[in-house]
């Protein structure tokens, strides 16, 4: 009860951090925007998101500052990135004024095919950061030097675009490594197809996957052999019934000799709402979602509770929360499971991933995760081997499980960063 508690009270935390992060850094905004002469001198950037190319903006963008404080710029940029129905990405370009008066905060998006080089996808991000900046650039005596061309498609005549695979799209990976030693060797490979059609009003996902890990020990001339295979199959469908509300129906298969599984089979209707439209994704999510449906199971070896295979229905409550802002980013997740027949068999997990700007040139990262488990039901009946534990042949029963880290980040000294120099 105390666990539960404690889960309510930090997510109550969180949902109410937003707005006290929000007025300090509004404060540091204020104190920017008063030294600085906006008109003569080049806008002053300030740019964070994931995988990008930050050399490249800067030989490509001469025309303003970057800076490697948000406090002390005029625009802070925030770059977001989802995957698209074609398997590509959608990039959410959020522009944060801060200095100029007559220009309000806004959004652009760029998107990307997933056969797109390197290359070609920096050139995507860079062309829309710059025309997003123009606005800004206008309030400045920059705008004198800065030209404008216009490109002229090749066939002005194009034909409208037809779509032969009424948006399906098809995509297989393999992943495979090995590891050599003269007394132990290791080998993994992994199997992942997928065939997803994503448009407005429907989501389609079908996805298979097939996991093989081989590790082999050699000790006074014995082998000895361990290999965890698994596998797993899931189909959806997805429903946008409103502009917050969802509803859709989810199956999957799953084998693994490492839990003791033959299969489970599921079949879990369940709906979801977002306390916050879908269209602003890209910034904030609230939702609030439930899953209800049958299971059936068959393992290797009789179960600690007799069983060989047997039938049950489990239902699900998963609150998820994004939120993408100046000040930093925050994600966190409560899942609530148990079977029916039996409350007590449940699992209680919350997991979240906070980074957080205190002050100026002062950071922190938290991670956090914290599992509650009373749902092994598929545990072997017996104690396991040392052999099986050595080898981690075998899933230990256990009733928590816990991670955490944190990290620091101290920065002062010059607040410009236009400089790119890649030598030794």
């Amino acid at each position: 009860m105390a666990f539960k508690y404690f889960l309510f009270l930090y997510f109550i935390c969180i949902l109410s951090f937003p707005s006290i992060a929000g007025s300090s850094d509004t404060k540091s905004n204020i104190s920017a925007f008063k030294s600085y002469d906006k008109l003569k001198n080049k806008p002053k950037i300030f740019i964070e998101g994931v995988r990008l190319d930050f050399d490249y903006m800067r030989r490509n963008m001469r025309f303003v500052d970057f800076v490697n404080e948000p406090t002390v710029s005029d625009v802070h940029i925030i770059i977001t990135q989802r995957i698209n129905g074609g398997g590509g990405k959608v990039y959410s370009l959020m522009f944060n004024n801060k200095s100029f008066e007559n220009i309000g905060d806004f959004t652009l998006t760029c998107s990307s095919s997933p056969d797109n080089t390197q290359e070609e996808l920096r050139k995507i991000i860079i062309d829309a950061l710059t025309m997003g900046l123009m606005p800004i650039v206008n309030e400045t005596d920059i705008a004198r030097r800065m030209a404008i061309r216009y490109k002229k498609d090749d066939d002005s005549n194009e034909l409208p675009l037809t779509d032969p695979w009424r948006n399906w799209t098809f995509r297989g990976d393999f992943n495979g490594s090995i590891d050599l030693e003269e007394s132990r060797k290791t080998f993994n490979y992994l199997y992942y197809l997928r065939a997803d059609k994503v448009t407005e009003d429907w989501k389609f996902r079908n996805a298979a996957r097939m996991s093989v890990r081989t590790r082999e020990y050699t000790n006074d001339g014995e082998k000895y052999r361990s290999e965890n295979i698994s596998n797993f199959v899931s189909s959806s469908i997805v429903n946008s019934l409103s502009p917050r509300w969802s509803a859709g129906a989810f199956s999957s298969y799953y084998n693994s000799n490492y839990r003791n599984t033959v299969y489970s089979i599921s079949f879990k209707p369940a709906i979801e709402y977002n306390i916050f439209p879908w269209d602003i994704s890209d910034r904030k999510v609230f939702t609030i979602a439930y899953y209800i449906g049958p299971e059936w199971k068959k393992y290797y070896e009789e179960s600690i509770y007799g069983k060989l295979q047997e039938g049950l229905w489990e239902h699900t409550l998963k609150l998820n929360l994004q939120i993408v802002q100046t000040w930093g980013e925050i994600e966190a997740g409560l899942d609530a499971t148990n079977y029916l027949h039996d409350f007590s068999k449940n699992r209680i997990t919350f997991d979240t991933d906070l980074s957080v700007r205190i002050v100026r040139g002062f950071s922190v990262n938290f991670d956090f995760r914290v599992e509650n488990i009373h749902d092994q039901i598929y545990l072997p009946k017996g104690d396991a081997s040392l052999e099986d534990i050595l080898l981690n042949k075998v899933q230990l029963p256990s009733t928590f499980e816990v991670s955490a880290a944190i990290g620091v980040r101290i920065q002062f000294g010059s607040i410009y960063n236009n400089i790119v120099n890649n030598r030794l």
